[in-house]
């Protein structure tokens, strides 16, 4: 039985990441954001058939209308709740004091270890300075399950090790994630420019695996078949992702309406080109990227004989 939401409830943020791959979906719905009464509907509705775990994602989920109110119903509905952030409106004081006591769990995007590197990612002077502040105020915040997630580009990633023990400086940080570029939206129009090679990446898993078990954080990858993670293929987010349904903004009957898709996997735009046919964990392994394999072909891949 799929329990867990994936709730796509604001088409608007504050940052413009180079690599967002969400920004079709936010040119296409920015004038049509999900309502407080959308929320409420869905919330009851999946809440009766089962669903206990919700994420509150984007765009920037904190800038959906009312989304303490709709963190508050989640609450008396008996559901956990997650968001994702930027950081932006938890910085603030009053924001953070109503909306954190009824977060769970709370990823934070961190892209760079400076200001000026952050900033130049997200493309939002003040970001890495406000992102610091929603840190702070999560610390204060007991019983929360702090997480962050980084996306991995050619422009952070010789800065990769340093913004991975930035992250876990911070006491309060339990989860880790690294995601490889995901091909769509902006990201998809410059992906051979900002995707990180799998040779490079098989020479820096071991030693950015072992930072994050120094500190006793647990460490994930998202986006990067097994066979590149090598020997740390533990680490591969496919082994730990849950199946989920996922609300976005669609178009129905003519107008701006809600569509479900069910996930069950981990292979969202991506495939097992012919040379992982020979691989023994290929059942267990979400892929490549199916533009990856366009730009860089196949090149890197190595099937694991044993596992």
């Amino acid at each position: 039985m799929i329990r867990r939401l994936e709730f796509h409830v604001s088409y608007d943020c504050g940052q413009s990441c180079l690599f967002c791959s969400e920004a079709d979906r936010l040119a296409r719905w920015k004038g049509a954001p999900v309502t407080a009464a959308e929320m409420a509907r869905v919330l009851a509705e999946k809440r009766r058939q089962g669903f206990d775990h919700v994420t509150f994602t984007g765009g920037e989920p904190t800038l959906a209308p009312d989304l303490v109110g709709a963190l508050r119903a989640a609450k008396g509905l008996g559901y956990k709740t997650y968001v994702t952030s930027n950081g932006g409106k938890l910085s603030e004081e009053g924001f953070s004091s109503r909306a954190l006591p009824l977060i769970d769990e709370l990823c934070l995007s961190v892209h760079g270890d400076t200001a000026a590197l952050h900033d130049r990612l997200s493309r939002s002077p003040g970001g890495f300075e406000k992102l610091m502040g929603a840190f702070r105020n999560a610390g204060r915040r007991k019983g929360l399950f702090l997480l962050t997630n980084t996306v991995v580009t050619t422009h952070n990633w010789d800065r990769l090790e340093d913004i991975l023990g930035l992250i876990l400086g911070i006491k309060a940080v339990r989860h880790v994630l690294l995601s490889q570029v995901a091909p769509e939206g902006r990201a998809a129009k410059d992906y051979a420019g900002l995707a990180v090679s799998f040779r490079k990446w098989k020479m820096k898993v071991p030693r950015l695996a072992s930072q994050a078990r120094e500190k006793g954080a647990t460490f994930r990858i998202f986006g990067l078949p097994a066979c590149v993670l090598g020997s740390e293929r533990e680490v591969s987010n496919d082994l730990h992702w849950s199946p989920r349904v996922t609300v976005e903004r669609a178009r129905v009957h003519g107008k701006p309406g809600l569509k479900e898709i069910t996930s069950l996997k981990p292979t969202r735009k991506r495939s097992h080109p012919p040379v992982c046919g020979r691989c023994s964990v290929q059942g267990l392994c979400g892929g490549v990227f199916d533009l990856h394999l366009k730009e860089f072909g196949a090149r890197d891949l190595e099937p694991i004989k044993h596992a």
